[in-house]
């Protein structure tokens, strides 16, 4: 049994989902009023990020609570916990959904309609973090200490072979965006030369290409 394996990638993806939540909500407070436009740009934006997140929350499910309760049964309740959460996201991520759509629309009572989506998102926020709390304080070290070198290896693998090349294309750049330098460099040395290259010249300057245009940069 070994110690220390890393989760540089899984800890990248929550600190992301810590960061883009209220950065939303931050976003929507500089767009003006009836202006469908920068909504559209934001929603686009927001659809990134919710792409990440179920496929974070489904390869959780699938593969890495599986391998956690391997090596620690007593886990069961958490993973249970933890699966139902997963379940209960979908109604608050289409509420917010439903929001941005009706600003884009253009409503007449703009103000009561963005009052009312900046609550979703702070509800979302809320809720996102005690369950983050959650992973990290029950799955995370059982990961990180109980679990083998050879069977971490083999998670890493399928998480990996779960992503499509075009699920890479649209979500490293985010992943990567504000991640810690030592851990971008790090998860930027696994991928190899050939698509690095592609992030480097493409990937990345499109989507920063995105940011730069949304409300708020």
């Amino acid at each position: 049994m070994s110690e220390g394996n890393d989760l540089t990638g899984f800890l990248i993806t929550h600190h992301l989902i810590r960061r883009v939540v209220p950065e939303l909500g931050s976003r929507l407070g500089h767009v003006g009023a009836g202006d469908a436009a920068a909504v559209e740009r934001l929603t686009q934006w927001w659809h990134i990020f919710t792409e990440i997140l179920e496929g974070h929350h489904a390869g959780e499910d699938r593969f890495v609570w599986p391998v956690a309760l391997a090596a620690d049964p007593g886990l069961i309740d958490i993973a249970q916990e933890l699966e139902s959460q997963h379940g209960r996201l979908d109604g608050h991520l289409e509420a917010i959904d439903e929001g941005l759509r009706t600003l884009a629309k253009g409503p007449a009572d703009w103000d009561a309609e963005l009052t009312a989506l900046l609550a979703r998102i702070d509800g979302f926020d809320a809720m996102m973090r005690d369950h983050l709390e959650l992973e990290e304080t029950r799955m995370v070290p059982v990961l990180e200490r109980d679990v083998s070198e050879q069977t971490f290896k083999a998670l890493s693998g399928q998480l990996a072979r779960n992503h499509s090349m075009d699920s890479f294309r649209r979500d490293l750049p985010m992943v990567l965006e504000m991640a810690d330098p030592n851990a971008r460099a790090a998860m930027i040395e696994r991928i190899p030369a050939a698509v690095r290259k592609d992030f480097v010249e493409s990937w990345e300057p499109q989507y920063r290409q995105l940011v730069a245009a949304l409300p708020g940069s």
